[in-house]
């Protein structure tokens, strides 16, 4: 399976190293059996993923391992955290579901998907007024031409 690395840490991992698959509501626990770096990616393989139909459910999953306790600060958050939550706007109109993080190389940007439209939201205090991880959202400041 290709795995883009949405964390420094994700070159720590090794073979034998224990692992989750997440897909919605469905995890995988895994066991690393071989992981080689590929361009900007990394081709691992599990113990677990014997066969073609198993790789295709977890296609576009996100893989997830206690290597090392991350500390964060207040405001912080693991990309694992804020994947899957709800993105709506100040007034509460729904806008979608993050999808994907990438870094702009100045900070990083929300990928943001409902039904065939996709936003890009910059993950900077203008337009993230409160992410509210137990309560599974985001709130977004709506700002002109950001949601067309």
């Amino acid at each position: 399976m290709k795995a883009l690395p949405l964390s420094e840490q994700f070159s720590l991992l090794g073979p034998n190293a224990n692992v989750r698959l997440h897909v919605k509501n469905d995890i995988l626990q895994c066991t690393i059996k071989s992981l080689r770096k590929l361009n900007r990616h990394f081709i691992v393989s599990f113990h677990e993923v014997t066969d073609r139909d198993v790789a295709a459910r977890y296609r576009g999953a996100l893989l997830s391992s206690s290597v090392e306790p991350v500390t964060l600060r207040e405001g912080e958050f693991l990309y694992e955290q804020i994947i899957g939550l709800t993105v709506v706007s100040s007034d509460g109109n729904e806008i979608g579901i993050v999808v994907d993080i990438f870094d702009s190389g100045a900070h990083d940007v929300y990928v943001v998907r409902r039904n065939e439209k996709e936003y890009l939201i910059p993950a900077v205090r203008e337009f993230i007024r409160d992410i509210q991880v137990a309560g599974r959202k985001i709130i977004v400041n709506e700002m002109e031409g950001l949601f067309d």
